[in-house]
């Protein structure tokens, strides 16, 4: 691979062409005629040599090969010349990259670079691959320029900071908004590729998965919620927890208990209030609290499980590395807190490994060897079955759980999955978890990165 560096040039008498100067053994190397690209921005330019450049192997991240711009080709192309890039090039092209964007949610914190941690966890693996990394929101496009004003990463400083880039060619989804289609509008006018590109509601998650026939069997029964559907299910199971359909971590879940004939015990983890209604306040109750015009989901709640009286369940990491081959880099245990039964670590939820938490629930007789292996079979086949959606997946956290009888239950897949857990339980799961998409991220940019045996820092 070529690693370079690129420094504005003194070269005065040519600064009004756009020339890209060398060292003698790289200008030929490359042709005289020919089309420089960064991201999405590219321009016509000469090669030419210049002998003040010293020669380089350009195999060494530390020691890279030297090319040298005009000031107005760094402003045109937007280069940050704080970073380190790969150089590739063919009879016609010289691309300069990867130039990578992270695509955020809206919140306003995200624009700080001490919000920015796990992305800059990610950055551990920045001198096997080099580029421009850039965290952005939609908004921070600006769509006339064809530009973004976000935060890109220093690797000089370690920092992540504030800059007018480019447009990335690969964009890694980390966040969704009411806007979510537009990276999809614009895939033809900027030909990124956008991965994570889609996020399914939890309805339309299940609908695509009831029809599969080895994942049904691990499917709770699910229907859209009505005043109708919530008696109905409550008539043939006492428990039954409603979801919203678009909000993940736990947030905004209600449990709700046949207590008696007539009677209801609520638990709203909204409010963390417990309380009793009668049938008859049933239908106002779920009016008032916005649960129809929210549209949730309904499940028979599940007797999962439990650790000293507390539920748990299995959260599963699967990733494509730059083979574009799905593997499975980390699963952890989630336990819900004494008299809890969110089992989410953002809600004080404690990871456990695997083996740990089976010995815990079943004893030390469990087959956790067998219960691993049905566990990644699961998995393996929720990926392989969205892979053929169409949609560009890269990156899932597959919600899992036992009941008390061993069987498997598929309670959840999110396309923008957490892993403070993992960061607990195993630095080096924690890190493979944060690099593995940057892996990608490099592969489908069409860059290589180095060490690809040892991506542990």
């Amino acid at each position: 691979m070529n690693w370079i560096k690129v420094e504005r040039s003194e070269d005065a008498w040519e600064s009004s062409q756009n020339i890209l100067f060398t060292s003698h053994e790289l200008a030929n190397k490359l042709k005289s005629q020919t089309i420089l690209k960064f991201g999405q921005k590219e321009l016509p330019i000469l090669v030419k040599e210049l002998p003040s450049i010293q020669e380089s192997d350009r195999a060494n991240f530390y020691q890279p090969a030297i090319i040298q711009l005009s000031e107005e080709m760094i402003d045109e192309l937007l280069i940050q010349t704080s970073a380190t890039y790969q150089l590739e090039y063919s009879e016609t092209t010289i691309k300069i990259g990867p130039v990578i964007g992270l695509l955020l949610g809206d919140q306003h914190y995200y624009y700080h670079h001490r919000r920015l941690k796990e992305l800059t966890d990610a950055m551990g693996i920045y001198e096997k691959v080099g580029g421009l990394f850039i965290a952005f929101r939609y908004c921070s496009i600006d769509w006339e320029e064809k530009c973004i004003f976000g935060h890109y990463y220093n690797d000089v400083t370690k920092r992540w900071e504030y800059g007018k880039l480019p447009i990335p060619t690969v964009v890694y989804r980390r966040g969704f908004n009411k806007r979510n289609n537009f990276v999809n509008e614009y895939k033809d006018e900027f030909q990124w590729q956008v991965f994570n590109d889609v996020r399914f509601d939890k309805w339309e998650m299940y609908c695509q998965l009831k029809d599969n026939e080895k994942l049904n069997p691990f499917l709770p029964k699910t229907e859209l919620l009505t005043v109708d559907s919530c008696l109905a299910i409550l008539e043939r199971h006492p428990k039954v927890i409603l979801k919203p359909k678009s909000l993940s971590r736990g947030r905004g879940i209600t449990i709700i208990t046949l207590k008696s004939p007539g009677t209801f015990e609520i638990d709203d983890y909204r409010y963390y209030n417990d309380f009793t209604i009668a049938e008859s306040q049933f239908e106002e109750y779920l009016q008032e609290g916005k649960y129809l015009n929210n549209e949730y989901i309904i499940q028979p709640f599940l007797n999962l499980a439990n650790i000293d009286g507390s539920p748990w369940d299995i959260r599963v990491v699967m990733q494509k590395n730059g083979e574009n081959q799905w593997i499975c880099n980390g699963i952890e245990c989630r336990l819900a807190p004494t008299g809890k039964m969110i089992t989410n670590i953002s809600n004080g939820g404690r990871a456990l490994h695997l083996k740990e938490a089976l010995e815990l629930a079943f004893g030390k007789e469990v087959d956790s060897d067998r219960i691993s292996k049905d566990i990644h079979a699961i998995s393996m086949e929720f990926c392989k079955m969205m892979d053929l959606t169409g949609y560009h997946f890269a990156e899932f956290g597959l919600d899992l759980a036992l009941d008390t009888h061993q069987h498997y239950w598929f309670i959840e897949a999110n396309v923008r999955p957490t892993f403070k857990g993992f960061k607990v339980l195993d630095e080096q799961i924690y890190k493979q978890i944060c690099y593995e998409p940057i892996l990608y991220s490099t592969s489908i940019a069409g860059f290589s990165w180095g060490g690809n045996d040892d991506t542990n820092k």
